[in-house]
């Protein structure tokens, strides 16, 4: 397979650790999660093969979830240092899936489920309720978050600028569930 862009150099030459997930959401704001035989809820994703890009893996999480359907834009990337060299984490925006289920069991035995917003930092690893709540928010500010190690690493100024940092946007009423990375 042949990848351009981001994903052909991520895909091709990158040596770390790579990870792409997907945030697929209800009309209602619910988050999807899934879990497998390990018991640990996580958003629908998994490692980037080499053979595979970031974006392919991402659409093929929610394949074998029975979903079809593109992939959005890009909403986080994290990277983690670590001693193994660190991992590149994505989150891409998987829509929303208009249905009145919350919960269900995909075709390969994966159990998902539409959870509250403000549930699902606490039912995901702390690194990962990081990257979603990152996700929710990069989507409302129609943005695109960068972390490291799981903390906002957004530029918010202009290189050599010494005024005060700037925001994409103007600020936001609150949101319930979302936390503000400022």
């Amino acid at each position: 397979m042949t990848t351009t862009g981001l994903d052909g150099f991520l895909s091709g030459r990158w040596r770390h650790r790579v990870v792409a997930t997907v945030l697929l959401r209800r009309p209602d704001g619910r988050v999807l999660l899934v879990r497998g035989a390990d018991r640990i809820w996580k958003l629908p994703g998994g490692a980037v093969r080499p053979e595979s890009s970031p974006r392919a893996t991402a659409e093929r999480a929610l394949r074998r979830l029975g979903l079809d359907g593109g992939l959005g834009r890009l909403l986080v990337q994290d990277f983690a240092t670590g001693t193994d060299g660190g991992s590149l984490s994505l989150v891409f925006d998987g829509g929303t899936w208009d249905t009145s289920g919350t919960v269900f069991t995909a075709p390969d035995g994966v159990e998902a489920a539409f959870s509250h917003p403000e549930a699902v930092s606490r039912l995901l690893e702390p690194a990962d309720g990081e990257r979603a709540a990152a996700a929710l928010w990069a989507l409302e500010l129609g943005g695109t978050a960068e972390l490291e190690d799981g903390r906002d690493a957004t530029p918010r100024q202009r290189p050599g600028s010494t005024g005060p940092g700037r925001r994409l946007m103007p600020e936001l009423p609150p949101v319930p569930g979302i936390l503000r990375r400022d």
